[in-house]
């Protein structure tokens, strides 16, 4: 991992908020951006998967990045989503948001084209040596259609400039090796909330999250109790918090997330085709949830 800043805790992949009419809602962005900062979090994810990435134009991705960074303090990190699959377009909008003032890059595996592990490789280099700041490789098969062994992980972390990885893959035993191989180049960090607990057992360093959209103290609560040997009280916020977890991806994220956000009024329930917002029913079955999981955490001191 060398010199470079370390990626570690709690970040919120955060969502992008629109107006009605499909717009960034920018008060509405400064108030999830309040809502982290109140929350301590370690850091924050813009335009990642959950802030709708593929449906912002350039302009609007630097300027989220801009407005994010001027916004917190320098305590919590930035980290923005620039990976795609043409690495010259990956290059440039890494730049542009080096030059916005971010602190770190997430890099998802080119979705699509499925280069082979030597492609992956030299992609992951072309970007880091056009960037001063430190790149998060993002593993999640489910979206690219390119699952990656523990030994192609490692190898890619091998690179100076992949200094952490969100794996997303919800496998736990390709989590562990992964960590075992590269433990001395990468951190790695869950990337799917429900193993979030788990993969801190397994030598995890932290999460990139969607429920911490939401619920951001109840993660950060997590990590310290775990992190001070509080296995017990780190399992009974998981426990708490995991019926929510599910419920967040019944539809597609993050139309879940923006309902529930919406439901509290912090944002407006409006997403970019072609994602539309939750069914009734879903909404519903949110609702209750939500209010249930508040309560057990309130209960269990995991929200103050």
């Amino acid at each position: 991992m060398g010199s470079a800043p370390r990626i570690t805790g709690v970040y919120t992949a955060i969502v992008t908020p629109f107006t009605k009419d499909g717009q960034i809602d920018w008060g509405a962005f400064d108030k999830l951006l309040h809502l982290q900062a109140q929350a301590e979090v370690d850091g924050v994810v813009v335009t990642g998967t959950t802030g709708e990435s593929p449906t912002l134009s350039v302009d609007e991705k630097v300027s989220l990045y801009r407005r994010a960074r001027a916004f917190l303090p320098a305590s919590i990190k930035v980290m923005a989503g620039t990976g795609g699959n043409d690495t010259r377009q990956s290059i440039e909008l890494s730049k542009l948001a080096q030059d916005a003032g971010v602190d770190s890059l997430l890099v998802v595996t080119p979705p699509y084209n499925k280069p082979t592990r030597e492609g992956l490789y030299a992609h992951y280099e072309a970007i880091g040596k056009a960037v001063r700041i430190p790149l998060c490789l993002y593993h999640v098969p489910s979206r690219t259609g390119q699952r990656l062994s523990p030994e192609d992980l490692a190898y890619i972390c091998s690179l100076p400039q992949v200094t952490a990885v969100k794996e997303a893959s919800a496998d736990l035993c390709l989590f562990s090796k992964a960590v075992t191989l590269a433990q001395t180049q990468a951190d790695f960090l869950s990337g799917d909330d429900f193993t979030f607990l788990p993969t801190l057992a397994a030598g995890g360093q932290g999460v990139i999250s969607v429920v911490t959209n939401v619920l951001p103290r109840a993660f950060v609560q997590l990590t310290r109790r775990f992190r001070r040997g509080d296995t017990g009280g780190a399992l009974a916020i998981h426990q708490a918090i995991f019926p929510l977890i599910e419920c967040l991806f019944i539809e597609s994220n993050p139309g879940p997330a923006k309902y529930i956000l919406a439901s509290q009024g912090i944002i407006q329930d409006s997403l970019r085709l072609p994602l539309v917002s939750v069914q009734p029913a879903t909404a519903k079955r949110l609702t209750e949830c939500f209010e249930h999981c508040k309560q057990k955490l309130q209960d269990l001191g995991a929200l103050s």
